[in-house]
């Protein structure tokens, strides 16, 4: 399987940018992630920041089973932040939310959410990640339509992330086949913005350049008003 991929991440509108992202092959794996720092400038980068370089480097180590490993590693990320927050001052209050995929060499794909940042899986239908947000279980239990949540006055607030010592760490679990679906992962400052559909329309528009996919995506978020950070990336597999 020959794997392709592309990332990028900007600031937007903020001041800074409190977003990261991964995209390497490690180890036996592809791995791909994208993290939305919480807790104001410089808590917020240093804990996306954390998220990615301790979930790296555990890859690094070895992986046997990638959903048990993928569960464990976030465990780890969650206490090392919290334990820099508590012993320095200037990050007191941060976390992270966390999307990431180790993609073997076959083309499957593990995926793994905490928080709002999201997995897309672009193919002959569009599907996602489900936020763990309040507004997304108001959905579910049918409180709010998915138009209102788009202005619901507790849209930003998620459920967990890493980090938050409130946060109980249930990561959610989902597998994908690249083979079928292009991957695309991104923070809320993206997919806030502009709706699933437009998301499929680029991708699919740009599958031969996957550069110009990540321009166009960001591009249109700010176009839409995003007031966030931005960041994308996209991955696709292709039988050699």
């Amino acid at each position: 399987m020959d794997v392709q991929y592309h990332g990028r991440s900007e600031k937007g509108k903020r001041g800074n940018n409190e977003d990261a992202f991964l995209a390497e092959k490690v180890g036996d794996f592809w791995l791909f992630a994208v993290a939305d720092g919480l807790g104001g400038h410089m808590a917020g980068e240093q804990a996306s920041a954390m998220a990615l370089k301790i979930l790296h480097d555990e890859v690094e180590k070895g992986i046997t089973d990638p959903k048990t490993s993928l569960e464990k590693i976030a465990l780890l990320i969650h206490g090392d932040i919290q334990r820099q927050a508590e012993t320095d001052r200037k990050y007191y209050g941060m976390a992270t939310t966390l999307v990431a995929a180790l993609v073997n060499n076959e083309g499957k794909a593990w995926i793994m959410n905490i928080g709002d940042s999201r997995a897309y899986l672009i193919g002959k239908t569009i599907r996602h990640t489900r936020d763990q947000s309040v507004v997304e279980n108001l959905i579910a239990m049918g409180e709010i339509t998915r138009e209102e949540a788009q202005h619901h006055p507790l849209q930003t607030m998620i459920l967990q992330a890493l980090g938050d010592p409130e946060s109980n760490i249930r990561p959610d679990f989902y597998e994908a086949d690249l083979r079928e679906s292009v991957l695309l992962l991104s923070t809320d400052g993206l997919h806030d913005s502009v709706e699933k559909e437009t998301i499929g329309e680029i991708v699919r528009g740009h599958k031969d350049n996957l550069s110009a996919a990540c321009d166009t995506l960001i591009e249109r978020a700010l176009e839409c008003g995003s007031e966030d950070n931005v960041t994308v990336v996209i991955v696709r597999g292709r039988s050699v």
